[in-house]
């Protein structure tokens, strides 16, 4: 039994992974490498822990193995306390989509609705896992009890140029309610790009009522889209997230939010904050830096060894950068050895790859090049 609590969370860990491919083949987008040591899951996990919620229902979109060994008991976010709550795990949600018409199957929204009433939590946060940013959870729920709102839900403003490619946008009335949700649309005369992050806080009773709502009209959503369906239906208040914020659905996003932590500024803005970011503990020695190697603009994680030139660029645990080789511009993530005279640039490589001596991986920044875990890159390759 779930212990009460003022307020619960679900995240629906199901994004759409084929723009992230081959990063995505065998983890979820909130699995994903983020900044050295971080997964982009930790973000969610720490601004929950740091809202002081204790229990958590993750929807995994399929077997969800890698989700597990990295949340493990949830202790790394103060979540493994079964008196407090806890995290509670449900997989296959792409499968029950595809089965849930199926008279011998359960209702698809059993594991929502059981969780929820069992909780006792008079309020909810939904989520989800591809957004990277430190969100006060806590001032989100604040800020909706003394409100005369059904509904928050959390944005966060574009710039013109930023607002240019696709997206999910809010508008507002006179009363700051949203009374559009939507692709960009400047015949409504928008002067602020409010992007949404899927993102909302809610009551419980409420949710309840949305999840019969939809059962009855046959409407089988995540709770984030479900939640978004009928935002214009209630009185839905939009609460501004201003700090560091990216939404990663490409590999470019995905790329431009890593190299991003390079500029002190964005990473302050999501690091250093009065809200932690935490993730799972992973001892390991410190990097170590050849006399003859020369590195400039690097995040580099533990157990890395670098011989060879390193800029601009993020080193993933237990990486060896070989001498007389280069990297410019690039992610390296784990275990993954660069070989002496080798040269990478704007690429991604991911987990336990190879790339031999002399070999080249060389990208363009509109073009970048994604080595897929376990691979062997030879010269001439």
């Amino acid at each position: 039994m779930m212990a009460k609590n003022k307020m619960a969370a679900i995240l629906n860990l199901t994004e759409n992974d084929e723009h992230l491919r081959p990063l995505t083949n065998y983890r979820p987008v909130a699995m994903l490498p983020f900044a050295g040591r971080y997964r982009m899951i930790d973000f969610a996990l720490s601004n929950i822990s740091e809202a002081g919620i204790r229990s958590v229902a993750m929807f995994i979109s399929k077997s969800g193995r890698s989700i597990y060994d990295h949340i493990r008991s949830g202790g790394s976010w103060y979540l493994d306390s079964s008196v407090r709550g806890g995290i509670f795990t449900f997989s296959q949600q792409e499968w029950k989509h595809q089965h849930h018409h199926e008279d011998e199957y359960e209702d698809f929204y059993y594991n929502h609705r059981l969780f929820l009433e069992r909780s006792g939590s008079k309020y909810v946060y939904v989520g989800g896992g591809n957004v990277i940013a430190n969100v006060d959870i806590r001032a989100m729920q604040r800020h909706f009890a003394k409100s005369d709102a059904d509904i928050m839900a959390v944005y966060n403003e574009k710039s013109q140029e930023e607002a240019e490619r696709e997206g999910i946008y809010y508008y507002l009335d006179e009363d700051g309610f949203v009374n559009h949700r939507g692709e960009l649309d400047q015949d409504l005369g928008v002067n602020k790009h409010r992007n949404c992050l899927r993102m909302f806080v809610m009551r419980t009773d409420l949710l309840l009522d949305l999840i019969e709502r939809a059962t009855k009209n046959e409407l089988y959503l995540e709770l984030d889209d479900l939640i978004g369906h009928y935002t214009t239906e209630y009185k839905t208040r939009a609460y501004e997230h201003t700090g560091y914020t990216s939404v990663v659905e490409t590999m470019d996003d995905y790329y431009s939010a890593n190299m991003d932590m390079l500029d002190s500024k964005k990473f302050n803005s999501l690091f250093n904050t009065s809200l932690k970011i935490m993730t799972r503990s992973k001892n390991g020695v410190p990097t170590y830096y050849a006399p003859d190697s020369l590195v400039k603009n690097v995040i580099s994680a533990t157990g890395n060894s670098i011989y060879g030139r390193v800029e601009r660029s993020l080193l993933n645990r237990r990486v060896t950068v070989a001498k007389d080789a280069v990297i410019e511009d690039s992610i390296i993530l784990q275990g993954t050895q660069v070989g002496e005279g080798a040269v990478v640039k704007y690429a991604i490589i991911d987990k336990d790859c190879v790339i031999e001596p002399g070999a080249q991986v060389i990208g363009t920044p509109d073009n970048l090049t994604v080595i897929g875990k376990f691979q062997t890159i030879k010269a001439g390759d």
